[in-house]
């Protein structure tokens, strides 16, 4: 199946944020410093979400490719308020794996699901922890969505 990638720069974040789909399905979103060619709708909301606007938008996410352990940790993170954050640890504890907390910092860095699977909101005990993109897009993130307030 044919995969098509629309996108929309972000000038809080000065970058974009491209979406990947696969027919009717979202595979993956990302962040990327290259401007898209052909816009999305999707990722505009998203930014809008993103700048507190607009509500998360509801799309179904492609997790065909995701462990069962990632799709549970995913979908918990994706409980986690805009303007909160929880720990590595503290996902790991939701999850009814106290002693994971690694294997959910290893979720969050496959995450294929920027922003939607707020993986930006996961860190560590002693501070932002990583983030694929950097820590200080993480820190830009965070930083935005509690100046923002809730959508």
């Amino acid at each position: 199946m044919m995969r098509m990638v629309s996108g929309a720069f972000i000038p809080s974040l000065g970058c974009s944020l491209l979406v990947e789909w696969r027919g009717e399905m979202v595979c993956r979103i990302y962040l990327a410093q290259e401007r898209p060619t052909e816009p999305s709708p999707l990722a505009e909301e998203i930014a809008a979400y993103m700048e507190g606007c607009a509500p998360c938008p509801k799309v179904e996410l492609d997790m065909s490719g995701c462990t069962d352990f990632q799709k549970l940790i995913y979908s918990l993170v994706r409980t986690i308020p805009r303007g909160a954050t929880a720990t590595y640890r503290q996902v790991a504890k939701r999850a009814g794996r106290p002693g994971a907390a690694r294997a959910v910092g290893g979720a969050m860095a496959a995450n294929p699901f920027a922003i939607l699977v707020p993986c930006h909101r996961v860190v560590a005990k002693g501070g932002p922890g990583g983030y694929r993109w950097g820590r200080e897009m993480k820190k830009k993130l965070l930083r935005l969505e509690k100046e923002k307030g809730n959508a």
